[in-house]
Protein backbone atom coordinates (compact mmCIF):
# COMPACT_ATOMS: atom_id res chain seq x y z
CA UNK A 1 0.00 0.00 0.00
CA UNK A 2 1.17 3.48 -0.67
CA UNK A 3 0.89 6.65 1.39
CA UNK A 4 -2.39 7.77 -0.01
CA UNK A 5 -4.13 4.65 0.37
CA UNK A 6 -2.78 4.38 4.30
CA UNK A 7 -4.06 8.11 4.55
CA UNK A 8 -7.69 6.99 3.23
CA UNK A 9 -7.95 3.99 5.26
CA UNK A 10 -7.28 6.37 8.67
CA UNK A 11 -9.69 9.02 7.44
CA UNK A 12 -12.37 6.22 7.32
CA UNK A 13 -11.54 5.01 10.42
CA UNK A 14 -14.29 5.35 13.17
CA UNK A 15 -13.99 8.00 16.04
CA UNK A 16 -14.01 6.84 19.03
CA UNK A 17 -16.39 8.45 21.59
CA UNK A 18 -15.16 9.65 24.63
CA UNK A 19 -16.65 8.53 27.96
CA UNK A 20 -19.35 10.08 30.23
CA UNK A 21 -18.41 12.85 32.95
CA UNK A 22 -14.21 13.02 31.07
CA UNK A 23 -15.14 16.69 31.01
CA UNK A 24 -15.89 17.36 34.55
CA UNK A 25 -13.50 14.99 36.21
CA UNK A 26 -10.51 17.49 34.22
CA UNK A 27 -12.14 20.28 35.41
CA UNK A 28 -12.24 18.64 38.73
CA UNK A 29 -8.86 17.65 39.34
CA UNK A 30 -7.87 21.39 38.24
CA UNK A 31 -5.78 22.74 40.85
CA UNK A 32 -5.55 26.74 40.76
CA UNK A 33 -2.53 29.01 42.16
CA UNK A 34 -4.30 30.36 45.51
CA UNK A 35 -4.53 34.28 45.09
CA UNK A 36 -3.02 36.68 47.25
CA UNK A 37 -5.55 39.07 49.61
CA UNK A 38 -4.22 41.65 47.77
CA UNK A 39 -5.28 40.09 44.38
CA UNK A 40 -8.61 38.92 45.21
CA UNK A 41 -9.04 43.07 46.77
CA UNK A 42 -8.29 44.13 43.23
CA UNK A 43 -10.17 41.91 41.59
CA UNK A 44 -13.62 41.90 43.03
CA UNK A 45 -14.68 45.77 43.04
CA UNK A 46 -13.61 45.33 38.97
CA UNK A 47 -15.81 41.95 38.70
CA UNK A 48 -18.64 43.99 40.54
CA UNK A 49 -18.10 47.80 38.27
CA UNK A 50 -20.31 48.92 36.48
CA UNK A 51 -20.60 48.75 32.75
CA UNK A 52 -18.63 52.50 32.18
CA UNK A 53 -15.87 50.48 33.82
CA UNK A 54 -15.48 47.87 31.31
CA UNK A 55 -16.14 49.99 28.47
CA UNK A 56 -14.31 53.03 28.59
CA UNK A 57 -11.20 52.18 26.79
CA UNK A 58 -13.71 52.02 23.66
CA UNK A 59 -15.83 55.03 24.50
CA UNK A 60 -13.00 57.18 24.78
CA UNK A 61 -11.25 56.98 21.26
CA UNK A 62 -15.15 56.93 19.68
CA UNK A 63 -15.54 59.78 21.38
CA UNK A 64 -12.82 61.66 19.83
CA UNK A 65 -13.42 60.72 16.47
CA UNK A 66 -17.02 61.91 16.80
CA UNK A 67 -15.65 65.23 18.19
CA UNK A 68 -13.03 65.32 15.32
CA UNK A 69 -15.73 64.62 12.96
CA UNK A 70 -18.23 67.33 14.52
CA UNK A 71 -15.27 70.18 13.77
CA UNK A 72 -14.36 68.91 10.46
CA UNK A 73 -18.09 69.39 9.49
CA UNK A 74 -18.09 73.07 10.86
CA UNK A 75 -15.17 73.90 9.18
CA UNK A 76 -16.62 72.50 5.50
CA UNK A 77 -19.70 74.54 6.31
CA UNK A 78 -17.82 77.40 7.36
CA UNK A 79 -15.05 77.32 4.22
CA UNK A 80 -18.36 76.43 2.12
CA UNK A 81 -19.92 79.91 2.89
CA UNK A 82 -16.75 81.96 2.72
CA UNK A 83 -16.58 80.54 -1.15
CA UNK A 84 -20.04 81.12 -1.50
CA UNK A 85 -19.48 85.19 -0.65
CA UNK A 86 -16.23 85.64 -2.41
CA UNK A 87 -18.26 84.69 -5.29
CA UNK A 88 -20.79 86.78 -5.22
CA UNK A 89 -18.90 89.76 -4.64
CA UNK A 90 -16.56 88.78 -7.67
CA UNK A 91 -20.38 88.81 -9.78
CA UNK A 92 -21.49 91.96 -8.01
CA UNK A 93 -17.92 93.97 -8.96
CA UNK A 94 -18.39 93.55 -13.33
CA UNK A 95 -21.34 95.66 -13.03
CA UNK A 96 -20.19 98.50 -10.91
CA UNK A 97 -16.93 98.87 -11.80
CA UNK A 98 -17.75 101.67 -14.26
CA UNK A 99 -19.58 103.09 -11.72
CA UNK A 100 -16.66 104.15 -9.41
CA UNK A 101 -16.07 107.45 -9.27
CA UNK A 102 -12.46 109.32 -8.81
CA UNK A 103 -13.01 110.65 -5.22
CA UNK A 104 -12.03 114.17 -4.76
CA UNK A 105 -9.97 113.71 -1.57
CA UNK A 106 -8.89 110.84 0.75
CA UNK A 107 -11.64 109.23 2.11
CA UNK A 108 -11.21 106.43 4.75
CA UNK A 109 -14.19 104.40 3.42
CA UNK A 110 -11.93 103.54 0.45
CA UNK A 111 -12.97 99.97 -0.92
CA UNK A 112 -10.38 97.41 -0.04
CA UNK A 113 -10.42 96.17 -3.49
CA UNK A 114 -10.27 99.52 -5.16
CA UNK A 115 -6.20 99.69 -2.84
CA UNK A 116 -5.70 96.13 -4.41
CA UNK A 117 -6.52 97.43 -8.06
CA UNK A 118 -3.90 100.39 -7.32
CA UNK A 119 -1.23 98.00 -5.77
CA UNK A 120 -1.34 95.31 -9.02
CA UNK A 121 -1.28 97.98 -11.40
CA UNK A 122 1.72 100.08 -9.46
CA UNK A 123 3.21 96.15 -9.39
CA UNK A 124 2.63 96.13 -12.90
CA UNK A 125 4.62 99.35 -14.34
CA UNK A 126 7.18 98.01 -11.89
CA UNK A 127 8.01 95.14 -13.65
CA UNK A 128 7.13 96.55 -16.95
CA UNK A 129 10.50 99.19 -15.67
CA UNK A 130 12.33 96.03 -14.67
CA UNK A 131 11.66 94.50 -18.04
CA UNK A 132 13.02 97.57 -20.31
CA UNK A 133 16.18 97.68 -18.10
CA UNK A 134 16.83 93.91 -18.55
CA UNK A 135 16.14 94.36 -22.56
CA UNK A 136 18.77 97.00 -22.21
CA UNK A 137 21.48 95.86 -20.50
CA UNK A 138 20.42 92.65 -22.99
CA UNK A 139 21.24 94.13 -25.96
CA UNK A 140 24.56 96.24 -24.57
CA UNK A 141 26.16 92.67 -23.40
CA UNK A 142 25.45 91.64 -27.14
CA UNK A 143 27.27 94.45 -28.35
CA UNK A 144 30.30 93.83 -26.47
CA UNK A 145 30.18 90.28 -27.45
CA UNK A 146 29.65 91.14 -31.21
CA UNK A 147 33.31 93.69 -30.22
CA UNK A 148 34.99 90.73 -28.50
CA UNK A 149 35.17 88.46 -31.15
CA UNK A 150 36.30 91.76 -33.56
CA UNK A 151 39.15 92.63 -31.57
CA UNK A 152 39.97 88.58 -31.48
CA UNK A 153 39.55 88.37 -34.98
CA UNK A 154 41.62 91.04 -35.31
CA UNK A 155 44.80 90.04 -33.04
CA UNK A 156 44.50 86.53 -34.80
CA UNK A 157 45.15 88.23 -38.09
CA UNK A 158 48.43 90.07 -38.39
CA UNK A 159 47.68 93.68 -39.36
CA UNK A 160 48.94 93.99 -43.27
CA UNK A 161 52.45 95.23 -43.75
CA UNK A 162 53.56 93.62 -40.25
CA UNK A 163 56.30 91.75 -42.09
CA UNK A 164 58.67 93.01 -45.21
CA UNK A 165 58.76 91.35 -48.34
CA UNK A 166 61.84 90.31 -47.46
CA UNK A 167 61.00 88.72 -43.61
CA UNK A 168 58.36 86.99 -45.38
CA UNK A 169 60.59 85.05 -47.31
CA UNK A 170 62.77 84.11 -44.95
CA UNK A 171 59.81 83.35 -42.62
CA UNK A 172 58.76 80.81 -45.26
CA UNK A 173 62.09 79.53 -45.81
CA UNK A 174 62.51 79.10 -42.26
CA UNK A 175 59.38 76.72 -41.95
CA UNK A 176 60.14 74.87 -45.12
CA UNK A 177 63.45 73.90 -43.56
CA UNK A 178 62.12 73.22 -40.43
CA UNK A 179 59.40 70.54 -42.32
CA UNK A 180 62.48 68.68 -44.15
CA UNK A 181 64.59 68.22 -40.70
CA UNK A 182 60.83 67.00 -39.77
CA UNK A 183 60.86 64.94 -42.83
CA UNK A 184 64.07 63.27 -42.10
CA UNK A 185 63.87 62.42 -38.69
CA UNK A 186 60.63 60.69 -39.70
CA UNK A 187 62.21 58.76 -42.32
CA UNK A 188 65.19 58.18 -39.58
CA UNK A 189 62.54 56.68 -37.45
CA UNK A 190 60.78 54.14 -40.09
CA UNK A 191 64.27 52.97 -40.79
CA UNK A 192 64.61 51.80 -37.36
CA UNK A 193 61.53 50.52 -37.02
CA UNK A 194 62.34 48.46 -40.10
CA UNK A 195 65.66 47.23 -38.63
CA UNK A 196 63.74 45.96 -35.24
CA UNK A 197 60.74 44.31 -37.85
CA UNK A 198 63.49 42.61 -39.53
CA UNK A 199 65.42 40.97 -36.30
CA UNK A 200 62.65 39.14 -35.32
CA UNK A 201 61.60 38.30 -39.03
CA UNK A 202 64.94 36.49 -40.06
CA UNK A 203 66.20 39.63 -41.24
CA UNK A 204 63.39 40.35 -43.67
CA UNK A 205 61.60 43.74 -44.61
CA UNK A 206 58.36 43.71 -43.43
CA UNK A 207 55.70 43.67 -46.28
CA UNK A 208 53.49 46.67 -45.70
CA UNK A 209 53.85 49.57 -43.13
CA UNK A 210 51.31 48.23 -41.22
CA UNK A 211 53.40 45.24 -40.15
CA UNK A 212 55.43 47.77 -38.20
CA UNK A 213 52.43 48.60 -35.58
CA UNK A 214 54.59 47.35 -32.56
CA UNK A 215 57.71 49.26 -33.80
CA UNK A 216 55.84 52.66 -35.03
CA UNK A 217 55.18 54.32 -31.66
CA UNK A 218 52.49 56.39 -33.39
CA UNK A 219 51.24 56.90 -37.03
CA UNK A 220 51.80 60.30 -37.05
CA UNK A 221 55.39 59.89 -38.53
CA UNK A 222 53.96 58.46 -41.70
CA UNK A 223 52.72 61.80 -42.86
CA UNK A 224 55.36 64.54 -43.82
CA UNK A 225 54.98 67.82 -41.93
CA UNK A 226 55.28 69.13 -45.73
CA UNK A 227 52.64 67.21 -47.35
CA UNK A 228 49.78 69.71 -46.30
CA UNK A 229 47.46 67.97 -48.75
CA UNK A 230 47.01 64.78 -45.88
CA UNK A 231 46.02 64.58 -42.46
CA UNK A 232 48.25 62.46 -40.01
CA UNK A 233 45.97 59.74 -38.05
CA UNK A 234 45.55 60.27 -34.34
CA UNK A 235 45.92 56.25 -33.48
CA UNK A 236 46.49 52.73 -35.73
CA UNK A 237 42.66 52.47 -35.45
CA UNK A 238 41.64 55.22 -37.84
CA UNK A 239 44.90 54.86 -40.27
CA UNK A 240 44.29 54.30 -43.99
CA UNK A 241 46.40 54.51 -46.96
CA UNK A 242 45.51 58.69 -47.29
CA UNK A 243 47.32 59.07 -43.87
CA UNK A 244 50.66 57.90 -45.45
CA UNK A 245 52.84 60.42 -47.63
CA UNK A 246 55.56 57.85 -47.95
CA UNK A 247 56.32 55.90 -50.31
CA UNK A 248 57.78 52.51 -48.86
CA UNK A 249 59.80 50.65 -51.80
CA UNK A 250 61.58 47.59 -50.50
CA UNK A 251 58.21 45.47 -49.13
CA UNK A 252 59.17 42.02 -47.98
CA UNK A 253 63.17 41.91 -48.74
CA UNK A 254 64.53 38.39 -48.02
CA UNK A 255 68.34 40.12 -46.64
CA UNK A 256 67.54 43.74 -45.83
CA UNK A 257 71.04 44.15 -44.23
CA UNK A 258 72.52 42.79 -47.57
CA UNK A 259 71.64 46.09 -49.94
CA UNK A 260 72.90 48.93 -48.11
CA UNK A 261 72.26 51.39 -50.89
CA UNK A 262 68.85 50.32 -51.44
CA UNK A 263 65.76 53.19 -51.48
CA UNK A 264 63.68 51.98 -48.66
CA UNK A 265 61.35 55.06 -48.16
CA UNK A 266 61.06 57.84 -50.20
CA UNK A 267 59.22 61.45 -49.71
CA UNK A 268 57.89 62.80 -52.91
CA UNK A 269 57.68 66.01 -51.11
CA UNK A 270 61.18 66.95 -50.25
CA UNK A 271 62.46 64.12 -52.39
CA UNK A 272 64.38 62.53 -49.26
CA UNK A 273 64.93 58.93 -49.40
CA UNK A 274 65.68 56.55 -46.28
CA UNK A 275 67.91 53.73 -47.35
CA UNK A 276 67.77 49.94 -46.44
CA UNK A 277 71.00 50.27 -43.98
CA UNK A 278 68.99 53.57 -41.70
CA UNK A 279 71.07 56.51 -43.35
CA UNK A 280 69.03 59.21 -45.11
CA UNK A 281 70.13 61.27 -48.14
CA UNK A 282 68.59 64.64 -48.88
CA UNK A 283 70.33 65.06 -52.12
CA UNK A 284 67.96 63.07 -54.13
CA UNK A 285 65.57 66.70 -55.05
CA UNK A 286 68.68 68.51 -56.21
CA UNK A 287 70.04 65.85 -57.98
CA UNK A 288 67.83 62.96 -59.64
CA UNK A 289 70.34 61.43 -61.85
CA UNK A 290 72.21 59.93 -58.21
CA UNK A 291 68.86 57.48 -58.26
CA UNK A 292 69.30 54.03 -60.21
CA UNK A 293 66.90 51.46 -61.55
CA UNK A 294 68.50 48.14 -61.24
CA UNK A 295 66.34 45.30 -61.75
CA UNK A 296 63.10 46.83 -60.66
CA UNK A 297 64.35 48.53 -57.19
CA UNK A 298 66.21 52.10 -57.10
CA UNK A 299 69.15 52.65 -55.28
CA UNK A 300 71.04 55.85 -54.17
CA UNK A 301 74.26 56.02 -56.52
CA UNK A 302 76.67 58.99 -55.31
CA UNK A 303 78.95 60.17 -57.26
CA UNK A 304 82.75 58.71 -56.85
CA UNK A 305 84.91 61.06 -54.70
CA UNK A 306 87.59 62.38 -56.16
CA UNK A 307 91.40 60.52 -55.06
CA UNK A 308 93.21 63.10 -52.96
CA UNK A 309 96.21 64.95 -55.35
CA UNK A 310 99.77 63.35 -55.19
CA UNK A 311 102.43 65.47 -54.49
CA UNK A 312 104.35 66.80 -57.39
CA UNK A 313 107.40 65.58 -58.50
CA UNK A 314 110.55 67.08 -59.58
CA UNK A 315 110.95 68.52 -62.91
CA UNK A 316 113.92 66.76 -64.49
CA UNK A 317 114.39 69.76 -66.39
CA UNK A 318 115.82 72.54 -64.63
CA UNK A 319 114.32 75.45 -64.55
CA UNK A 320 115.88 78.76 -66.26
CA UNK A 321 118.17 80.41 -64.84
CA UNK A 322 119.26 78.26 -61.76
CA UNK A 323 119.29 74.61 -60.67
CA UNK A 324 117.22 72.02 -59.83
CA UNK A 325 117.02 72.25 -55.96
Amino acid sequence: MNTVEIENLLRMAPKPAPPAGLKERLIAQVRLPAISPAVQATVRPLAGGSWLRRWWPVLVPATASLACAVGLSLQQMEIRSLRQAIEGLSHDSGPKAGAVATPDGPTNGASPRADAAVTTQQEIARLKELAGRLTAEVAQLERMRAENANLRAQLAAPPAGFLTPEETEALAKAKERAEAIQCVNNLKQLGLAVRLWSLDNGDASPPDVLAMTNEISTPKILACPGDHARQAAKDWASYTAANCSYEYLAPSTADIGAETERVMFRCPVHGTVGLCDGSVQRLAKDHPELLVQRDGKLYFAPPPQPAPDAPAQPSANPPPGGSPP
